[in-house]
């Protein structure tokens, strides 16, 4: 009987949006109120035998007591109570002696606390917790204990997501290039990312059509990520090939905190974080500064970025909150070695053939997110806009495709380089929302959604050839301005009428109008003089249809089917005056198993999803390593099996493994996709807790440590070679006590050599007069060496408020 009881109390914490509210009443019978779950506040009343402050005291302790969120000062203030109708009771108030007492004036009560005071009858919730029947391969992470494992960035947390390999060949500051389930999305071309609603693939970026810089958020303000490898959910748009990674920021610890790191390669970060205690985990700001040398030649850069987010108001009908992004940084690039230099000792592994490499970067956006009505009636809309600015120079190839004879005929005697300069600057505008409502049908809940998204990108696109010493331009390859507007609407439903299956069907359209004005035509042709530019004008739409069935074989074992067809714009430069603009489309098919048990942070918990995906697309993409950047190529196909399993027991211990296997091909040729990894094994794990009975200043101390491996095996290259394989351990912890937090981590543990990327291809890095070989050779970029940093944290606001009750009972 206690273990059913167990399990139906578990149920019941499951299917309710909130906790049940309960009290100790006398034995005779209570009249009882019923209340809708989404109007009840969520409140902790007095138990029996003393005050919800008390019976917290006597519970074992899962979390810092000096760590400030929203929930636990709440408790510990204990200003709400709950009355017998379900209302919210103001707390007992002061007297008028207290109230008085030290300012020499009376203060004044108009009704005595007492009076307001009322017993609470035993209460009734009515309502289901409403549950989304998703895909197999959507992953929910909130980042939680695993946040002491050592990331360098926000883009390194994709990696909490099986399949999924970060690495980045242009320096810090330079997008991320991201693999997921077989796909090698560059620097974002095939995964849409999203800041909590907020689109940022850039749309004709001269890098790369889709490109995502995620350096402007600070990873100590992700408080979730959600990952869908797929295509499965109407409300997923453009670039979303492999799938699509959303960022929800927030801040679970409040309080402010300044904190310093520093250590090896002369690297030092300032971050200052303020997060109000009396406001919820939404509400924040904050400011980085950063620079570092780099672990070898020409990789320095710096940056700095300011970052809030302000909840204005969360009534349960009406939620409003505003974000605002500022980002601006510099960085250098080392670039390719090629390897028969570096086993000839010509040049050295963490060396580099062009110092120009490098960049800028620079980026403005704010948001205003929104949510009108009941839970059942809901309206959510986030509007947008943004300025960006890039500008990129990259050489892979040395002194190799320089043209013979200029324009007018001129010859060119000598290689003048092939460095590569990009510029992108763009403001962007736009707007996503949709209504959702929810019914009682057949005594189930049947879910309808209709959403839209608007967006316009205005702005300017280059790629130049730079002289290989002095980066002066030579030659233009692209020059042109845009206006891209991008219109989407989308109809999707979940339906449920037994309890063990679950169909949720959907249909996108998209719809796109593309202005280009080329700014790189010749300024005379067979007929005589011209201008130099020429506008043109394209119009294109998709239709997009998704769907998923969902089967419950067992308590919260599900059988999980999905279907989806995906669409990747056409970057504008590609396009033709009247031209009905084409899509490269993405057929993708899955099916999996998912089971949970527990929730997270309450007890023991455990999330295992494991499944099999399949792929096929018309237009994919492929690394050029003359232009630097991804082009189009043919089709592709791809099997991918993914295993993602969490587990953690109070917030004490959080420990995830995940697997992802990927086989893709071409289907042109039938060699294996090149530079895509096929397996990627992700394993992390971290402990926090109280050291022993230690206490400082009253306070308990601390303790946190986090590891985390990685392990990818030989890559597939072009010409059927393999690249080398590499594994990766890194180790992070902290010690905190009284208002002092210190820590340490140390990333590739083991010392290891490692290629983070690979490629191969014929390139002459020996000088411009060289005649080269035009045999393709292995070129890499070399990966992080051990690094060790340390950190400083204060948290100022703890320390202040103690300080204060401290000299107030001096006075006393």
């Amino acid at each position: 009987m206690r273990c059913l009881s167990l399990v139906l109390l578990v149920g019941a914490y499951l299917c309710f949006p909130v906790h049940l509210v309960s009290a100790e009443v006398a034995k005779k019978p209570r009249r009882k109120a019923r209340l809708l779950a989404q109007d009840l506040p969520l409140v902790r009343l007095p138990q029996k035998g003393g005050s919800a402050q008390e019976t917290k005291k006597k519970k074992p302790a899962t979390s810092p007591p000096s760590l400030r969120t929203k929930k636990t000062l709440s408790e510990e203030r204990g200003k709400r109570a709950v009355s017998g109708r379900g209302r919210v009771a103001p707390a007992k108030r002061s007297s008028e002696k207290e109230r008085g007492k030290g300012t020499g004036t009376r203060a004044k009560v108009s009704v005595p606390p007492r009076k307001r005071e009322m017993r609470l009858d035993d209460a009734t919730v009515v309502g289901k917790r409403q549950q989304r029947s998703d895909a197999a391969s959507k992953f929910e992470i909130e980042l939680g204990g695993l946040q002491i494992v050592p990331r360098k960035s926000a883009a390194e947390q994709l990696m909490l997501a099986p399949g999924v390999l970060i690495t980045n060949h242009g320096g810090e500051g330079h997008a991320q290039a991201t693999y997921m389930r077989g796909f090698s999305a560059g620097e974002g071309q095939d995964i849409e990312f999203l800041v909590d609603g907020v689109p940022l693939n850039e749309v004709s970026n001269a890098h790369g059509h889709g490109y995502a810089d995620l350096h402007f958020i600070p990873p100590e303000f992700v408080r979730s990520l959600d990952v869908t490898e797929g295509v499965f959910d109407a409300s997923q748009g453009d670039f979303a090939f492999a799938g699509t990674a959303h960022y929800r920021l927030g801040v679970e610890e409040r309080g402010a905190r300044l904190s310093y790191r520093g250590g090896m390669w002369n690297t030092h970060r300032l971050l200052f974080l303020y997060a109000p205690p009396s406001e919820p985990a939404e509400t924040f700001a904050g400011f980085e500064l950063y620079r570092t040398d780099g672990y070898g030649q020409n990789r320095s850069a710096q940056r700095a970025l300011g970052i809030g987010r302000y909840l204005l108001r969360d009534t349960g009908t009406f939620r409003m909150a505003f974000s605002v992004y500022g980002y601006a940084g510099r960085f250098d690039q080392a670039g390719v070695v090629r390897q028969d230099d570096f086993l000839a000792g010509r040049i050295g592994f963490y060396d580099t053939y062009d110092p120009n490499q490098g960049g800028e970067s620079n980026r403005f956006l704010i948001s205003v997110d929104t949510a009108f009505g009941p839970r059942h009636q809901r309206f959510k809309m986030v509007n947008f806009a943004g300025y960006r600015t890039l500008r990129i120079r990259n050489n892979f190839t040395g002194w190799l495709n320089d043209v013979k004879f200029e324009l007018d005929g001129t010859p060119v005697t000598k290689q003048r380089g092939d460095g590569n300069e990009m510029r992108y600057g763009v403001l962007m505008a736009g707007s996503r929302g949709d209504y959702t409502l929810t019914l009682n049908l057949g005594q189930r809940q049947q879910i309808l959604s209709l959403g839209y998204a608007l967006r316009v990108d205005h702005g300017d696109s280059s790629l130049s050839r730079i002289r290989s010493v002095t980066a002066i331009p030579y030659r233009r390859i692209f020059d042109f301005q845009f206006t891209t507007l991008n219109l989407a609407g989308w109809l999707q439903g979940q339906f449920r009428f037994v309890d063990w299956f679950t169909l949720r069907a959907g249909v996108r359209v998209d719809a796109f109008s593309f202005g280009v004005v080329d700014l790189n035509q010749l300024t005379s042709d067979r007929e005589g003089r011209r201008l130099p530019d020429q506008s043109s004008q394209a119009f294109g739409f998709a239709i997009n249809p998704r769907a998923t069935l969902d089967f419950r074989l067992w308590r919260s074992l599900h059988l999980v089917v999905s279907y989806g067809q995906g669409t990747r714009s056409t970057e504008a430069a590609a396009l033709s005056d009247n031209e009905t603009a084409p899509f490269a489309r993405a057929q993708v098919a899955e099916a999996g198993l998912s089971y949970t048990y527990g929730r997270q942070g309450d007890g023991f918990f455990l999330k295992s999803q494991a499944g099999y995906v399949f792929s096929y697309v018309d237009k994919d993409l492929i690394f050029d390593q003359e232009l630097g950047r991804n082009v189009l190529t043919g089709a592709s196909m791809r099997h991918a099996l993914l295993l993602g399993v969490r587990m953690n027991y109070n917030r004490w211990l959080d420990a995830l493994l995940n697997v992802g296997w990927a086989h893709a091909t071409r289907l042109d040729t039938g060699e294996l996709f090149p530079y895509i990894p096929q397996l990627v094994l992700r394993a992390d794990v971290a402990v926090n807790g109280p050291l022993f009975n230690w206490k400082v200043g009253g306070r308990p101390v601390w303790g946190r440590v986090g590891l985390g491996f990685t392990f990818v095996p030989g890559r597939p290259l072009p010409y059927q070679e393999w690249g080398d394989p590499f594994y990766l351990l890194s180790a992070g912890g902290s010690l905190r006590f009284w208002h002092v937090e210190v820590g340490v981590e140390a990333r590739n543990l083991l010392g290891m050599q490692y290629r983070q990327s690979e490629f191969n291809y014929t390139s002459n890095f020996v000088g411009p007069s060289a005649i080269p070989s035009r045999l393709p050779e292995r070129h890499f970029v070399a990966g992080e060496p051990f690094t060790v940093m340390a950190t400083l944290t204060l948290h100022l606001e703890d320390a202040l408020m103690q300080l204060q009750q401290a000299a107030k009972g001096e006075k006393k």
